[in-house]
């Protein structure tokens, strides 16, 4: 069963599912409101939502347009969506002017509260921070009701689940659950007390939609799990209503607000503008292009990076992707190894076509797929395809900086043409004493000369070469379908989970 969702997810993009979950959610608010379930009617919650997302693609437009930056429509419905959801519909023309305001002030934090041209908190969260104080309008988050709860937790779980952020979310739940109980207790509450403000959090309250749609976002998340972790755990104290200063009480809304604020002083602070340099066609359908950063960027090999790419008529998928840095951070241009398809996207459309005048924004420095910091542990990196990218990154910084590691090398292709950075690899066999083993899959496009392994890497492949398997620590990178399939050759070894790292990055999926 989960392998036919992870096939699924795999096949959607992260903010595709997102709008889509957004627009299930309110689908079905407006059903329910046909049985009086909600205290507006679907007329009220249908016009308030269409004026939510015009409101934000004009914003989102002419903010774009004025500073000359990039615009990401799917994000401003994204942001539309949400306020809808938290936001009570209007009932009257003069009810608009909330709605209007959190939209406008929304769409405005994206482009002008920032910072190196990042920006640092939840678009929504902000807004409705903003208004609360200004014009004493508050977001009523009418989302949190038992009605809507099972369709927030199946569709939101889908979300952590693509973003491999459960950890977070379960570390925020737990966190606002415990700090509910401690702060009922410490105020004398009996256990009857306790169970009903256990309900309010649980059932009647925002808590899972909060965790699963608004914590998770990338752009304004820690870049680790450790420091997810953390944050889930301080916006989960933050999140509980009995928490207050003087006449302030914390908010949802607040709540994130500061968490935000967390995220951005452990975060890295790095957005540079990137400028074409040569794109080298490293197999069939797979580029290196080679950019030229506008300031030097700092990172630990294996890290991705968010790409904004301003294009004509971009479709649904947007404008923004991420890609995991080919590059060591000891080089002082930037590579990036992608993959084409035949129907590709209009980004990458743009990607193939694009020349030196064009200017792509590099954001988010994130990812845990890195080298552990012990040098005497034993390795294998395991690649399927592009996959090879982190491991072009980790082995040109060895080169780079002289470094002997304990490494074995599995590198999957369908087709001897496939493989690239060869050059890379190569220097790595010959100066860093690195075992290379390579594998072609397609069994009928096997050279006659081909010296390789053939075949899908298997149990007989790695005990074959690895005679101290169970010693070493895996590293897996390549298609999701792929990584599967080799963490389970693993396991089926009795190599252990804590002993197997994949690697994962939202373009990924």
């Amino acid at each position: 069963m989960m392998a036919k969702i992870d096939y699924v997810l795999d096949r959607v993009t992260m903010y595709r599912l997102v709008l889509y979950v957004l627009i299930g959610l309110l689908g079905l608010a407006t059903i329910l409101s046909f049985f009086k379930l909600f205290s507006f009617t679907p007329l009220e919650l249908i016009l308030s939502t269409l004026f939510l997302v015009l409101v934000c693609w004009a914003m989102n437009a002419i903010l774009a347009h004025v500073l000359e930056v990039p615009a990401n429509v799917e994000s401003s419905y994204i942001t539309a969506l949400i306020l809808a959801l938290i936001i009570d519909p209007a009932k009257s023309p003069g009810d608009l002017q909330f709605l209007g305001w959190a939209a406008i002030l929304a769409m405005s934090s994206k482009y002008i509260v920032t910072i190196n041209r990042k920006h640092i908190f939840n678009p929504a969260a902000l807004a409705v921070v903003i208004t609360s104080f200004v014009l004493s309008e508050s977001a009523s988050w009418w989302i949190g009701t038992m009605s809507m709860l099972p369709a927030v937790l199946i569709s939101g779980w889908l979300i952590a689940h693509k973003l491999r952020q459960e950890d977070m979310v379960w570390s925020f739940c737990a966190s606002a659950f415990v700090s509910v109980t401690a702060v009922t207790l410490a105020q004398g509450g009996n256990l009857l007390t306790l169970l009903n403000e256990l309900k309010q959090l649980l059932i009647l309250s925002p808590l899972f939609f909060y965790a699963f749609i608004m914590l998770t976002e990338p752009l304004t998340a820690p870049p680790t799990k450790k420091l997810r972790r953390l944050y889930g755990i301080l916006t989960g104290v933050l999140f509980i209503p009995q928490l207050h200063i003087g006449s302030i009480y914390s908010t949802p809304e607040l709540a994130l607000v500061v968490g935000n604020v967390f995220s951005y002083l452990v975060s890295p602070k790095l957005k540079v503008l990137l400028r074409l340099v040569k794109k080298n066609k490293e197999a069939p359908d797979i580029i290196d292009f080679v950019f030229k950063p506008s300031q030097q960027l700092a990172f630990i090999p294996g890290q991705y990076m968010e790409f904004t790419l301003a294009h004509p008529h971009p479709d649904s998928r947007g404008n923004r992707r991420y890609f995991t840095l080919a590059s060591s951070p000891t080089e002082r241009v930037l590579h990036l190894g992608v993959r084409f398809y035949e129907e590709g996207s209009s980004y990458k459309r743009a990607m193939v076509s694009m020349d030196k005048q064009v200017q792509v924004v590099a954001a988010q420095i994130a990812g845990d797929f890195t080298l552990p910091s012990d040098p005497n542990q034993k390795l294998v990196f395991i690649a399927g395809g592009i996959g090879i990218t982190p491991f072009r990154s980790m082995l040109k910084y060895l080169l780079d900086t002289q470094q002997r590691r304990d490494i074995v090398l599995f590198y999957a292709n369908k087709t001897v043409n496939e493989i690239i950075y060869k050059d890379v690899l190569s220097a790595a066999q010959t100066k860093l004493g690195v075992k290379a083993f390579y594998t072609l899959t397609d069994t009928n496009s096997v050279p006659r000369n081909w010296r390789g392994l053939v075949g899908r890497i298997n149990t007989q492949m790695i005990l074959r070469a690895i005679p101290d398997y169970d010693e070493r620590t895996y590293y897996l990178s390549g298609p999701p379908d792929m990584v599967r399939a080799y963490e389970q050759v693993l396991r089926d070894m009795g190599v252990s989970s804590q002993q197997i790292k994949k690697d994962f990055f939202p373009g990924l999926v």
